[in-house]
């Protein structure tokens, strides 16, 4: 029987937490940059997610501080993320809006407007598609099936958290899209992709 050496492990548990760790700091610190409010969350092992302090069952999306603390210090945004891999969230109605679609549906807008215009960024998880748009350019619209326009105030998870089931992660990146999208021209188009698969 071959014998797992306690101390590797623990030092190569360690290696993946620290490279975590630097990934989301640094990506909180640049939607900090980008004019993006953020919040830490919780800890998340793709199962079950935590306060890192209290070790409290938490909600995917529940804060570990008060929203009313959404910021863009960079200051504070690193002191956040200066221990625990928490994952990053960040509210709605402010520097952005967000329209959640299916996945299999924000692939098929994504092909129908070539990656292009009127698309900005997009995120991808396990509980589907997160368009980012102009705020209150969604204007209104009629309910498209599984198409949400999350409310204002409401908090998203941002890339690379971890989040139940997987991770989230950028289809389309502010990084290489320095406009949001446009609200109404994708809604309209989600409910004709709709329409068409009946």
């Amino acid at each position: 029987m071959t014998a797992v050496a306690r101390g590797s492990r623990s030092r190569c548990l360690a290696r993946d937490h620290g490279a975590a760790l630097r990934s989301l700091r640094a990506a909180a610190e640049h939607y900090a940059e980008l004019g993006w409010a953020v919040l830490p969350g919780p800890v998340c092992d793709g199962l079950t997610a935590w306060h890192p302090v209290t070790l409290e069952l938490l909600g995917g999306r529940e804060p570990t501080v008060s929203p009313a603390d959404a910021t863009v210090d960079r200051r504070v945004v690193a002191e956040w993320w200066a221990v625990h891999r928490q994952t990053i969230l960040a509210p709605v109605g402010g520097a952005f809006d967000v329209v959640r679609a299916p996945t299999r549906l924000g692939g098929r807008v994504l092909a129908a407007f070539d990656g292009g215009h009127p698309l900005g960024p997009m995120a991808l998880s396990p509980h589907g598609a997160f368009l980012f748009v102009e705020p209150g350019s969604c204007g209104d619209h009629d309910p498209v099936p599984g198409v949400e326009v999350v409310a204002p105030g409401e908090l998203v998870v941002l890339p690379p958290s971890r989040v139940v089931s997987g991770v989230v992660w950028w289809r389309i990146s502010p990084v290489d899209r320095d406009s949001l999208g446009d609200g109404a021209e994708l809604l309209g188009k989600l409910a004709e992709l709709s329409r068409e698969s009946g």
